[in-house]
């Protein structure tokens, strides 16, 4: 309705102005062609005519687009385009024509494409989930087959070298005497040997480390018996081999119940056997001896249990004794085993306990001594009785014996 008036207002004044007296024809000046406005889909900005011919284009809003992303995913939103129409003035240049007074705007309507937004919808969409996502197992790989074709290289073969050998092993002589020398000779094929002295159970006591070729001289001990055991043993590769032999130690002074009774372990006499004042009588179960020779006066008593054996100094009188009835076929202990029976003890109880009575009567043969090693010393030591029987004592006054013959 406005836009009628408008142009009703116009053409009247139009009319009007055509019927006036024309005026002087004056130069116009040459009207520059003004681009029409482009139409384009987004908000244009249409000029507002003013009084002068120069129009001021004030765009009619400002178009502020609001998009707010939040932390789920926007709504479909469906854009409907509305189309406002608008006034847009342009001029049209008259022809040159000296009568024509003054140019005549002309205003041609165009329309003005403006786009709005108008959601389809005000409530929020509903969110489709997305399909959960499920992993799926890889399949199981099956190993292939093992190719019984396929050739099997030949093993290495690993250098192996000889094991020590031992060609000999000997001495110069298997008799000597205690604290002599000894040499020993020995021929092997190894990488190193060594030389051994043996003691109880094959117990190295002594360890030379010696050559796989050569010879080695020793001291043999006098402390260790009378047959002494050597060893000489070759080394290769982690491989051992041995050989052993015997040395026996000749005594300077021999035994007086002979050299062939005395045990290989033990040492050597420094003294002859001593003879002197003795006394033997047996018990039930054990022995009683007595020896005054080399300064000694003692009396020593054997039990069988144990073979222990107790020393006393003798301290009879000559004359007490103790009479008390034996029982029948049984003998009272006689002279210094009497004294020794009822005054002191055995090694285990009493002597009565330890031994029982008599078996027969007392012997008062002399009888002999000797020691391993210097007489009277703390080393073993022997002492014979009725019938070439020889008892062996550990050392000392007590301890235990053992019977060579």
């Amino acid at each position: 309705m406005r836009i009628t008036r408008f142009i009703s207002a116009l053409m009247i004044l139009i009319a009007v102005g055509c019927t006036n007296t024309p005026e002087p024809t004056l130069p116009l000046p040459t009207l520059a062609l003004l681009p029409s406005p482009t139409v384009t889909a987004t908000s244009s900005i249409t000029p507002t005519p003013t009084s002068s011919v120069t129009p001021t284009f004030t765009p009619p809003f400002t178009f502020t687009p609001s998009n707010t992303p939040t932390d789920t995913p926007p709504p479909s939103v469906t854009t409907t385009f509305t189309f406002t129409p608008s006034l847009t003035y342009s001029l049209t240049p008259l022809p040159t024509n000296t009568r024509t007074p003054s140019p005549t705007p002309t205003f041609t309507p165009t329309d003005t494409f403006t786009p709005s937004l108008t959601p389809s919808e005000t409530r929020r969409p509903t969110l489709t989930p997305s399909p959960t996502r499920t992993r799926t197992p890889l399949p199981t790989l099956t190993p292939l087959p093992t190719n019984t074709n396929t050739p099997t290289p030949p093993p290495t073969a690993t250098p192996t070298y000889p094991g020590p050998t031992i060609y000999s092993f000997g001495t110069t002589t298997q008799s000597v005497l205690p604290n002599s020398p000894v040499t020993f000779a020995f021929s092997s094929q190894a990488d190193g040997a060594r030389l051994e002295l043996l003691g109880v159970n094959s117990v190295p006591i002594q360890t030379f480390p010696v050559l796989p070729t050569g010879t080695y001289a020793v001291i043999v001990p006098d402390t260790l018996g009378r047959l002494l055991t050597y060893r000489f043993v070759a080394v290769r590769g982690g491989a051992e081999v041995a050989r052993t032999l015997q040395i026996t130690i000749t005594c300077p002074v021999n035994w007086f119940f002979g050299d062939q009774y005395a045990p290989p372990n033990a040492s050597c006499p420094t003294a002859a056997g001593a003879i002197g004042d003795g006394r033997f009588q047996p018990f039930e179960r054990g022995v009683m001896l007595f020896v005054n020779a080399n300064g000694l006066n003692r009396i020593y008593g054997l039990q069988d249990e144990g073979a222990r054996y107790i020393a006393y100094a003798n301290g009879w009188d000559g004359s007490t004794i103790n009479s008390s009835a034996p029982p029948s076929g049984r003998f009272i202990p006689a002279q210094m085993f009497n004294w020794v029976y009822y005054s002191t003890l055995a090694p285990i109880g009493s002597w009565n306990g330890a031994i029982g009575w008599g078996t027969t009567d007392i012997n008062a043969d002399p009888r002999t001594i000797q020691w391993e090693g210097a007489p009277g010393g703390s080393g073993a030591f022997y002492i014979d009785a009725p019938g070439g029987a020889v008892y062996r004592f550990s050392g000392g006054d007590s301890g235990v014996w053992t019977r060579l013959r």
